[in-house]
């Protein structure tokens, strides 16, 4: 599943079936994990959900104990996926592939397996965007990566 895809998710109070609120996004740590939740409150507040708290499904968000919510008082936060997206993805000869444009979630781990790829408005909507694995990405400068293992994608 794409990260992108949680926006919007239903959070769901798992013993009672009552949804507490909505993902507002998810924020991946340095180590390619998911580090928590940002979520809108049914009271219209915005909280944070650790990732150990929580059960990712492919359509909801499920929540064992409400009071894992915390507050999201100042709103910070520092995202591999807000520093990486819009990157430059290169091949091993140099040929630019795309811009990184999403992480791929293991839902079951809750872990970054791949990135996807966007290659521009018109490839992306007659060939679709590329999934590469996280693995044969090698990031040169804060900007930029080359892809490892060519040939080797997720999808």
């Amino acid at each position: 599943m794409k990260l992108r895809c949680l926006e919007n998710m239903p959070v769901m109070q798992a013993d009672m079936a009552e949804e507490i609120g909505t993902v507002r996004k998810g924020v991946i740590g340095d180590d390619f994990r998911l580090a928590y939740l940002v979520i809108e409150t049914r009271n219209g507040g915005a909280g944070i959900i650790g990732a150990g708290d929580v059960k990712l499904g492919p359509t909801a968000v499920l929540v064992l104990d409400p009071g894992c919510i915390k507050s999201y008082a100042h709103g910070e936060e520092s995202s591999i996926y807000d520093r990486k997206c819009g990157d430059t993805l290169y091949n091993s000869t140099g040929e630019e592939l795309g811009l990184l444009s999403d992480f791929v979630i293991d839902l079951e781990n809750k872990s970054i397996t791949g990135v996807e790829v966007s290659a521009g408005v018109f490839r992306d909507v007659l060939e679709g965007r590329r999934e590469l694995p996280l693995q044969a990405i090698r990031w040169v400068n804060q900007e930029n990566a080359i892809i490892s293992q060519e040939g080797s994608e997720l999808k």
